[in-house]
């Protein structure tokens, strides 16, 4: 859980730097492509993370739940959202702005250590998940640039290996 590792006091003061917000079913919570410099912990409900395509579509990422994290990239300096973020259903979060978080984590230090190395492990098992996708993705696409997805008949099938 994000928040392990925080005592109950460590956790009310990290709650007071905190905004809560609740959004009704099908209200935006993180705009793709708009500036952000906040994170924000689910607390109740569900959202979708949704990545925009072309003809003013969406295509549906993944269904957060009661403690996952959203924009964490943007807290962490990327400049706009990546993805937009919508509520499946009324959901409540607490947001957490960069300049407030920060002056926190000056001094709580333990706070600041806590959250951002919870919030690198996310990172670290988003990315090792979508590097398995990706060369899932290539290799299938290489399959099928060759003739199929094993490659044309009586070439042995793909020279390429996983090594993860």
């Amino acid at each position: 859980m994000f928040f392990d590792n925080l005592s109950k006091k460590e956790l009310e003061k990290l709650e007071s730097v905190g905004t809560l917000t609740t959004y009704e079913q099908n209200m935006p919570i993180v705009e793709e492509g708009l500036p952000g410099s906040s994170f924000a912990v689910i607390l109740k409900g569900r959202a979708e993370v949704r990545k925009r395509i072309d003809g003013g579509k969406y295509k549906a990422l993944v269904v957060l739940v009661p403690f996952d994290v959203i924009g964490e990239l943007g807290f962490l300096g990327v400049v706009t959202r990546s993805a937009s973020v919508v509520a499946l259903e009324k959901t409540e979060i607490l947001s957490f702005e960069r300049d407030t978080f920060q002056a926190l984590a000056a001094v709580q230090p333990h706070i600041g250590l806590t959250v951002y190395r919870n919030m690198a492990q996310i990172l670290a098992e988003r990315l090792a998940s979508n590097n398995v996708n990706l060369m899932d993705t290539i290799i299938w696409a290489l399959g099928h640039a060759r003739g199929g997805a094993d490659g044309p008949p009586g070439a042995g099938g793909s020279r390429l290996r996983w090594a993860g």
